[in-house]
Formats: C-alpha cells, structure tokens, sequence
C-alpha cells in the first residue's frame, strides 16, 4: 500500500493523485471515442469534466450531510483530502444526474453516446480500484491462496486487484471491438456486461461492502441484476437490428 508519495520535500495524496489521472483518462478516452461515433468530441470531453467535478462536490456534501457536527465544529474538514469523507453513491448519483442532463440538452442518438462512453466505465473502476489498493480499502477475506496480500494483519485476497484486473479485460475488450462494425449500443453493453460479471464474482471475495442475508454483497445483487438487464436489452437491439 502507498497512501502518501514524497518527492523530495512533496507529500503527495496517492489515491487522490490516481483519481485525478483517472479523471484525465476517463476525458481523454470519451473525447476521442465520440469522433468515431458521429459526435462532438470536445463538447462531450466538457460534459465529462463538468459531471466529474459535480461528482465529487456531491460525494462530499452527501458525507457532510451525514456527519455535520463534525463540519459545524471545523469547517475546513471539508477540504480534507481523505477519501472516507465522500460518500461515493452520492457522488455517482450526482454524476449521472448532472452528465445526463447535459447529454441530454444534446439531443445525440441514444446508444451511440452511450457507445462513446463505454471507455470511461472501465477506466473509472480501474481509478477506484487502484486508488482503494493505494490507501488499503477494499481489502478481501482472509485466505492462504499464494498471491495473498498482507494487509491489516492477516493475507487476505487482493481484490482491489481483481477488480482492476475485470476493468482492464473490459477495456481491452472494447478496443479490440471498437473498429468492428456492429449495432449501436453493443460496445456499451459488452463493457458493461463485463464488468458486471467482474465485480459479481471478485466481490465474493471482498471482506468490505453491504452484506445481506445469504452472505451476499449487495454489489453481487446489484451486478446480477445489471447483468439480466443488460441480457433483454441485447436481445432486443439485435432482434431490431435483424428485422431492419
């Protein structure tokens, strides 16, 4: 683990430092990906930067929400850097909100957008997997299998690495598919299909996440569930394609 880099006299925040790459990734990839799909590249960049950064606002106010007696008594504790201090279903939530809205006031074809952001999918869980292994969270059950990691104590599975290991497939996968001609909204949905199953079968390992009756994760039931979504739209955008 690697939470602080010195460079000299510098001490840099690694998982901060690896989001912020991630971030520059994630608008680097969507801008590029739009031109090959019909769209404006330099708006949709703007519309990745701006959701990015509305994210991040919202994950900490939406952990500030929660523990504002803390901010009452020190309000610079809202400029912390520390990561357990933004809750990131917030800050998704608020991505997806402000970077749909934009998309929207676009008027771009549906699938082709989402084809054009695909890329940023599997580059941001390949940031937050990254950044969880930088600062120790994320961290897996106990086991004895050889490429255990010591961490907190024990060796346990390095599933921050097996979550980057499912983004990384996930990107290679769309590149190797990304000048084949094929119906609008499949790169989309093969991204999203793998890292679904990635994270649906990496996650049996995680020792952290919301654990429901069954000992199951709720992020299991939430990948299964995208999973099955994602199997009766394909059904149908083929079968429309088929009939065209």
């Amino acid at each position: 683990m690697l939470p602080v880099l010195q460079i000299g006299p510098v001490a840099l925040y690694t998982p901060g430092l690896i989001m912020v790459l991630g971030g520059w990734f994630m608008i680097q990839a969507v801008g590029r990906a739009a031109y090959g799909h019909g769209l404006d590249g330099n708006r949709l960049e703007q519309i990745m930067l701006i959701s990015l950064l509305a994210g991040v606002v919202g994950a900490r106010l939406g952990y500030a929400a929660g523990s504002w007696t803390i901010y009452l008594a020190d309000p610079w504790a809202f400029l912390s850097r520390d990561l357990q201090a933004f809750s990131l279903p917030t800050g998704v939530v608020t991505a997806l909100v402000v970077g749909g809205w934009l998309l929207w006031r676009q008027h771009w074809p549906f699938w082709s957008t989402l084809d054009a952001l695909a890329p940023s999918l599997a580059i941001a869980m390949f940031t937050y997997a990254l950044a969880q292994w930088a600062s120790g969270d994320g961290y897996g059950l106990p086991t004895t299998l050889p490429w255990a990691i010591n961490l907190w104590g024990e060796y346990r599975h390095p599933t921050q690495l097996y979550a980057a290991i499912t983004s990384l497939g996930a990107l290679i996968i769309w590149r190797l598919h990304y000048h084949r001609r094929q119906p609008s909204g499949t790169r989309f949905l093969t991204v999203s299909a793998a890292l679904a199953a990635g994270t649906l079968i990496g996650e049996g390992f995680a020792a952290t996440g919301w654990l429901l009756p069954g000992n199951v994760r709720l992020s299991q039931v939430v990948s299964l569930t995208i999973l099955v979504i994602i199997t009766y739209i394909w059904q149908h955008i083929f079968r429309y394609q088929r009939h065209q």
